[in-house]
């Protein structure tokens, strides 16, 4: 299959990776800064000046961006872009975005004549450059079958939504995030508590990783317990703030109070604010020791 992939992040690198190395497929890669796509010559991967350049003539578009914004700069009402993609082509887009907006790419590709899937996925850039991301499809119940067997390139479980609106897979994403972010925030808030009532962090440690089974979870016991803020194989708070206003805007639209993604909010603004924004995520346990008194 042709495939264009546009976006070579850290979670993009490592499924676009994935893909080139199955062999299976002739990929065409685009990333806004040059400089990401040197390795993926190597690996075979054809290189693209811009956008178009790389979706021309192929049978799916794969997106890989930061947020609404930069996918609807692509793919908007007045873009070029349809002019140059096949008809019945697929775009599916793994990006974290609203499920407004994968709603409103799903009508835009009908519109034109190709076909739209959402495809967030779930783990951290180390997990996408290992295959083993879990993912969401909602859309177009044909394309999904088309893009499936592509998605297990780099995605170990694939959960799918067929002809729901692709909306839907981004909800269920937003969901898990919440889960997520709020675990972290709780287990941050533990750890303050124990050390201001003298109790060893290890001993906290080691009931809450017997308590988790997901692997990617129990990351996240150890980097709290020892304060391992470097985000190169995790998501910046600056990505994580991201992910919390399209929780809170989410929940806002069905009059759904999430009080605890509003704390982590805030928390994380006040972490951005003191210069933490290309740390981990999990740096908002810096904000609760802060306030603790505990500034070591």
């Amino acid at each position: 299959m042709k495939i264009a992939f546009l976006g070579l992040g850290r979670m993009g690198a490592g499924m676009a990776t994935c893909l080139a190395n199955t062999g299976e497929h002739e990929l065409t890669v685009w990333n806004r800064s040059p400089d990401k796509t040197e390795k993926f010559k190597e690996l075979g991967a054809n290189i693209a000046n811009d956008p178009i350049d790389a979706i021309r003539g192929a049978e799916l578009v794969i997106t890989s961006l930061l947020d609404d914004k930069s996918v609807e700069a692509l793919f908007n009402e007045k873009s070029a872009i349809f002019q140059a993609m096949l008809p019945e082509a697929i775009h599916l887009c793994v990006t974290t975005i609203s499920p407004d907006c994968a709603n409103r790419l799903q009508v835009l590709h009908a519109a034109n004549g190709s076909r739209y899937v959402s495809g967030p996925v779930l783990g951290r850039p180390d997990a996408s450059a290992a295959a083993k991301l879990v993912q969401f499809l909602a859309g177009d119940a044909s394309a999904i079958k088309v893009v499936e067997p592509v998605c297990h390139a780099f995605s170990e479980q694939v959960m799918l939504f067929p002809d729901e609106d692709a909306g839907v897979a981004n909800s269920q994403k937003l969901c898990i995030n919440f889960f997520v972010a709020s675990l972290i925030e709780v287990m941050g808030e533990c750890f303050t508590l124990g050390e201001k009532l003298g109790v060893p962090r290890k001993n906290l440690a080691f009931f809450l990783e017997k308590s988790l089974p997901l692997p990617g979870l129990k990351v996240y016991v150890e980097r709290l317990f020892k304060r391992e803020t470097d985000s190169t194989t995790g998501f910046t708070m600056t990505a994580g703030r991201k992910d919390l206003t399209l929780i809170l805007n989410a929940a806002a639209a069905v009059e759904c109070d999430v009080d605890i993604a509003t704390i982590i909010a805030e928390k994380m603004d006040k972490a951005i604010n003191q210069g933490m924004q290309n740390l981990d995520w999990s740096a908002t346990q810096e904000i609760t020791r802060q306030r603790a008194g505990l500034v070591n």
